[in-house]
C-alpha cells in the first residue's frame, strides 16, 4: 500500500495516513524528501504514528543528507539509509542507521568473514551488529571515500547548500 499525494505541490494525503497506518503494517517506508517533487515529508510525526501503533519505520534520506543537516534521534526512525553518491561520494557503498535491538534480532542475510563469533557442528553464533552483517571481505576505500565527500560538504556548508538549493528552486518555480 502506498500514501497517496493531493494536489500540485505534492504533499502527502495525511488524512488517509489513518487507513493506510495500521497495526497490521509490518514496516512501514518513507522517503525523507522527494527525488522528483522537491517536498519534505513531516518523517518525525510519520514516524510517531507508527511507533504508537507498533509499526517500523524507514526513512530513505538520499535525497535530504547532502542537503540539511539530519538527526535521527529527532526524526525517530527505526532505521535510516541514504547512499553515498548523493553525497558527491562513490557509487556502491551507503549508510544503514537502525536500532540496536532491531539490528541484533535480525539474522545476518549472508555469511563469511570476520562476522563469526563463534562456530561449531550445531551452532553458529554471530557478532553484535554492526559486525554481524559484514560478510566477506570489507569494503575499504568506500567508507574512506564516503567519509571524505562528507568532510568536503561539511566544509561547504550544510544550511548554505540548503540555502542554495531554496533559491535554485524559487528561480526554476518562477520561470515555470
Amino acid at each position: 500500500m502506498y500514501l497517496p499525494v493531493t494536489g500540485d505541490e505534492g504533499l502527502l494525503d495525511l488524512d488517509r495516513l489513518d487507513q493506510v497506518l495500521t497495526s497490521q503494517v509490518k514496516l512501514f517506508a518513507m522517503v525523507h524528501v522527494s527525488n522528483t517533487l522537491g517536498t519534505v515529508n513531516p518523517v518525525a510525526e510519520l514516524c510517531e504514528r507508527a511507533r504508537k501503533l507498533g509499526v517500523t519505520t524507514l526513512v530513505d534520506a538520499a535525497q535530504s543528507v547532502g542537503h540539511k543537516p539530519l538527526d535521527v534521534q529527532q526524526m525517530g526512525c527505526d532505521f535510516m539509509v541514504f547512499s553515498s553518491h548523493k553525497l558527491c561520494g562513490p557509487t556502491g557503498i551507503g549508510a544503514l542507521y537502525g536500532q540496536s535491538e532491531l539490528l541484533n534480532a535480525m539474522p545476518p542475510y549472508q555469511g563469511g568473514g570476520d562476522m563469526i563469533l563463534s562456530v561449531d557442528f550445531h551452532q553458529t553464533s554471530y557478532k553484535e551488529a554492526p559486525h554481524k552483517f559484514e560478510a566477506g571481505t570489507p569494503d575499504i576505500s568506500g567508507p574512506i571515500a564516503m567519509h571524505v565527500a562528507m568532510d568536503y560538504l561539511d566544509g561547504i556548508g550544510l544550511e548554505h547548500i540548503r540555502q542554495h538549493d531554496q533559491k535554485l528552486a524559487s528561480y526554476a518555480y518562477e520561470r515555470l
